[in-house]
Parts: C-alpha cells; structure tokens; sequence
C-alpha cells in the first residue's frame, strides 16, 4: 500500500522561507506530526520553528542510577549484614568507605542505561511520513507533509509563494 505525501523543496540558502512554510503549513491546518523536514545538514528545531523532539533517555538514565543506588546499597548494607566483622575499631557500617562505593555503583548504573537508552532510541521506528530526493544531497531542504486533497491547490500556491523551487505530489510506500 502507498501514502501519496506532498514534497516542496527549498535551496539551502532559503531557510528563513522554509521556517515560513512550516508556519504557513500549520496555519492551513496541518499537524506537525503530519509533516518530516529533510535535508543533509541537521538543524535545530528551535531554527525550523518545528516542537522539540522529545526522548526518554533521561527517563532511562534516572532509572538505571536509582538500580545502581539500589545495588550499592545492597552491597554496603547486605555485606555487613551477612558478615558482620568488626575490623580496626571501624563501625559495620563505615559511612566514608561505603560513600565511594555508592558514588562509583550510581554512575555505572547511569552511564549503562544512557548508553543503552540511546542505542534504543536509534532502533526504535520513527513515525511520520518519509521520503526523499535527490536534489536534498545537493543541498535542498525538503518539506515532506500530508494533506487532504481537497487543500492541494491551496497549499501548492502557498508554497510557490515563499519560494519553494518544486512542489509535487509523491507515492511513499507504506513502512
């Protein structure tokens, strides 16, 4: 099955028209999740005016250092309660020595589930519609969007209006 999407392309020296065409583009009632800027150099979302891409790894990253607390505890508190052993005078439960170990235990935790955050986070599908062009690696920036048909002529125009070099219609295979 195959989605028809829009593509409209900008030169790469038109990045405040491309802005402008988002705009106008949500203006005419498209969502943002309806629309997938393509281009070979990234750019901020804050430039585009496009919402912020929001991740979860920091959600991931908190997780794994509250494990790797919970681990160090386990492990300064556990030990001493399996083993009690009074050494040199110390307590059985000698706070300076056990601070390094849950310092050392919370960053490892963190430092592995960001790394496995961020390698989720690349595997995982994105949504929204994709496609491409070859002039994008000559330096095009391409609007890719969705719309209903009775709102084509209208978007077409107001695209060629802010300068978009080629508006045409696109079949996108279905992923």
């Amino acid at each position: 099955m195959e989605d028809t999407f829009h593509l409209a392309l900008f030169h790469e020296d038109q990045l405040d028209q491309v802005a402008e065409a988002i705009a106008k583009l949500k203006k005419l009632g498209l969502r943002d999740k309806d629309m997938s800027v393509i281009s070979g150099v990234p750019f901020s979302e804050k430039i585009l005016g496009r919402p912020m891409a929001w991740t979860r790894v920091p959600y991931i990253a908190l997780a794994g250092a509250g494990v790797g607390f919970l681990v160090a505890l386990a492990l300064n508190v556990g030990t001493v309660m399996q083993y009690p052993i009074r050494v040199g005078g110390m307590p059985y439960y000698p706070i300076p020595t056990s601070i390094v170990v849950t310092f050392e235990l919370t960053m490892l935790g963190l430092l592995i589930s960001t790394f496995l955050g961020v390698f989720i986070e690349t595997i995982s599908p994105s949504f929204g519609p994709k496609g491409y062009h070859p002039k994008i690696t000559d330096g095009h920036i391409g609007i890719l969007f969705d719309c209903p048909e009775k709102m084509d002529e209208k978007v077409h125009e107001a695209l060629k209006a802010l300068g978009a070099e080629l508006i045409h219609r696109s079949e996108v295979p279905r992923s």
